[in-house]
């Protein structure tokens, strides 16, 4: 059987493997030199084989290109395609060598190191970012003062992942950067010796994923990039959305990006590129000629965009003529969708993992890609896109709703973060009791419930008029209620946060459509966070906080306006 040879399979470079399988041809995983040096230094992990339902033929690069071309031959490769960053300059040199479609060898340098694609951009009469390549902190400060640049950017001359890459807002924090990278290895597990320092422009970042073939080139999907600067001057991922519709300015850049491809002479597969708008218009920041990283899983892009990257890369490779017939298709989309990458504020030991529990409740949410806390661990700060905590993909016809779900996981992940992963310390005190604590029937009394009425208690209790549960038979109430009264206080302390967040949320689940979720102090003194935490969970459950007159202040209020 003919094979499809991947260059380090990793991250979404995954998804070649069972894209492979589908096309009749065997997989066939090559690790470079590059990707074993990472993985030796620990920045990098192998291939997982757990992340595969079909496995392919393992091989590494030997000790001489000649031998590593000579093994390559021996599977008949109708294909050689670099999974990710660490495998661009082997895949396409094999390429070449085996006479498949592929990029020219000559140029390779334009394609991986951001000074020589800058420069072939300057070459090509395109806007490109002026840049030097120094190796002290005192040359980076000579070049900016010859530019007379305030601020700067200063990163790997190799690199991806915002790795190693900051935002400099003075000279200080130029030399600075620097140092702190001399310091350091870049993400292919090499010590650095040199980095980039480049004009800092202030404007809109964009992705744009180009798939080409033969020169020809097609725009795949087209992202907005949100990105938070840390006190550390780097720069981490928030959040990426699918952008639907050209905005103005849109047009141009794709444009701009199709002339970037052709500087740097890019024929055969796919350029994820990063990009600025600012008051100028559209500029390159950097290209990688691969698939776009992140580990996108497949089959989210696939509602979304109706096809994923290394699906349309093999089909634009095998299948010339089907791209040529599909070059001039309009660009659209299927649905809304983004990602909200986990930002972790501070380096904390945690024993559990709530945002399962929150997450699942919102209704965009597609995928939880967080590895589950079990026991305690440490958890670092998050310093750029392999350290955060995870993703949650989410996807929704209606873009509003989009943006609500995604507005509501920034603020518990800013303000509410003991929801996302707990530590077991926001619920260890036990609230001091008071004369002024109501009793369910007192509160039934005080709002005036009349009708379905049920009382949620640590204790099975006699209420007239209501119906009353514990934790342990919350099965025997139906939804329907019209009043839910929420009165668990002790009971909450035995149980893992994401445990109580069930318990509250499967609570809040039993009000129906209009009905109202009461929760008095004694009771959201038990949880964490307090009032402000109650009034964040109502929040993700699609509850209305109320502020009613004449109902007491020290009591959180939420209608049910979901069916």
């Amino acid at each position: 059987m003919k094979s499809i040879i991947v260059v380090d399979v990793l991250s979404t470079g995954y998804n070649y493997i069972e894209d492979i399988v589908r096309r009749g041809y065997a997989p066939v995983s090559l690790e470079s030199k590059v990707l074993r040096h990472s993985i030796e230094c620990g920045i990098d992990s192998p291939i997982n084989p757990d992340k595969l339902y079909h496995q392919p033929v393992l091989l590494k690069e030997q000790d001489s290109y000649e031998k590593t071309l000579e093994e390559v031959k021996k599977y008949d490769p109708v294909l050689v395609v670099p999974g990710t960053e660490s495998g661009v300059v082997l895949a396409t040199k094999l390429a070449a060598d085996l006479g498949l479609p592929g990029n020219p060898v000559e140029y390779i340098k334009a394609m991986t190191e951001k000074p020589a694609m800058h420069e072939a951009l300057k070459n090509a009469g395109l806007r490109y970012l002026h840049g030097r390549t120094v190796s002290t902190p005192e040359e980076a400060i000579d070049f900016c003062k010859e530019n007379g640049f305030v601020c700067a950017v200063v990163k790997p001359v190799r690199g991806a992942a915002s790795q190693g890459l900051f935002l400099c807002d003075d000279l200080e924090e130029v030399k600075n950067a620097v140092a702190q990278l001399m310091e350091m290895t870049n993400d292919f597990g090499d010590k650095i010796s040199e980095v980039l320092v480049q004009e800092r422009i202030i404007g809109t970042e964009y992705v744009v994923n180009i798939l080409s073939r033969n020169g020809f080139h097609k725009l795949t999907t087209f992202l907005k990039y949100n990105k938070i600067k840390t006190n550390e001057g780097g720069y981490i991922y928030d959040n990426t959305k699918y952008i639907d519709h050209f905005e103005p300015g849109h047009s141009e850049l794709i444009e701009y990006a199709f002339k970037v491809a052709d500087a740097i002479h890019y024929q055969n597969g796919m350029i994820h590129g990063e990009f600025m708008i600012d008051e100028k218009g559209p500029i390159l920041i950097e290209v990688n000629c691969r698939p776009m990283g992140g580990s996108l899983p497949a089959a989210f892009a696939d509602k979304i965009s109706g096809q994923h990257e290394t699906d349309s890369i093999l089909d634009a490779l095998l299948y010339p003529d089907k791209f040529m017939k599909e070059l001039k298709k309009p660009y659209r989309l299927l649905r809304n969708g983004c990602s909200k990458s986990i930002i972790i504020s501070q380096d904390m030991e945690v024993e559990d993992s709530p945002v399962f529990e929150v997450a699942k409740h919102l209704r965009s949410t597609y995928l939880i890609d967080v590895t589950p806390v079990t026991k305690p661990e440490m958890m670092t700060k998050t310093r750029d896109l392999e350290g955060t905590g995870g993703e949650i993909y989410l996807i929704n016809d209606d873009k509003a709703i989009l943006e609500e779900d995604l507005k509501i996981l920034s603020n518990i992940e800013k303000s509410f973060f003991q929801f996302i992963f707990n530590d077991g310390m926001s619920r260890r005190l036990v609230p001091k009791k008071t004369d002024k604590e109501k009793s369910p029937e007192e509160v039934i009394k005080e709002v005036g419930c009349c009708g379905a009425v049920l009382v949620a208690a640590d204790e099975e209790l006699e209420i007239e008029g209501a119906q009353c549960i514990t934790k342990d038979s919350i099965t025997d109430a139906h939804k329907g209620f019209d009043f839910v009264i929420v009165n668990y206080k002790e009971s909450l302390l035995g149980l893992k946060e994401r445990e109580c967040l069930k318990l509250m949320f499967d609570t809040f689940d039993l009000a129906r459509q209009g009905g109202r979720v009461i929760v008095p102090k004694s009771s959201y003194d038990y949880l964490s966070y307090g009032r402000r935490g109650v009034e964040q969970l109502m929040t993700v459950k699609g509850l209305t906080v109320e502020l009613i007159p004449g109902y007491e202040s020290e009591m959180v209020i939420g209608t049910n306006d979901r069916n």
